[in-house]
């Protein structure tokens, strides 16, 4: 959460699969916004956050993002906010302005297991033949 949240304009608590905008400015830097158009908090304890639509950026390897991947977003005290990328490298949300971004939900939903696809075909090649 940057030092944007902590100043006294409308403000949120960023939600679950909502899309937020990064955005600058001159005085805070680079700055959330909601879909609401207010300032979007996002969680001190870090979240997910899933590449919406991408901008052309200055920094090599943030122009390389696709939409659809997911970043990390972990709070940092004596930092400024970074998020960081699929390699691991962390990189300064100022690279990402231009960006829009969807808060991910924090637990990435498993593949079925092989049994339960295995009964599924089953049961479906055995309700063909009925």
């Amino acid at each position: 959460m940057g030092a944007y949240c902590r100043v006294p304009l409308p403000r949120h608590n960023a939600q679950e699969d909502e899309t937020l905008q990064v955005r600058w400015s001159d005085y805070y830097g680079p700055a959330l916004f909601g879909d609401r158009g207010e300032i979007a908090c996002i969680p001190h304890r870090g979240c997910r956050l899933e590449l919406v639509a991408v901008a052309e950026t200055a920094h090599r390897e943030v122009d390389l993002l696709l939409p659809g991947q997911i970043l990390r977003y972990r709070r940092s005290f004596l930092l400024p906010d970074r998020l960081t990328l699929p390699n691991g490298r962390k990189i300064w949300l100022g690279h990402f302005v231009g960006f829009s971004l969807r808060v991910a939900p924090t637990e990435p939903s498993r593949p079925p297991s092989e049994e339960l696809l295995v009964e599924g075909s089953r049961a479906k090649r055995l309700s063909q033949t009925l």
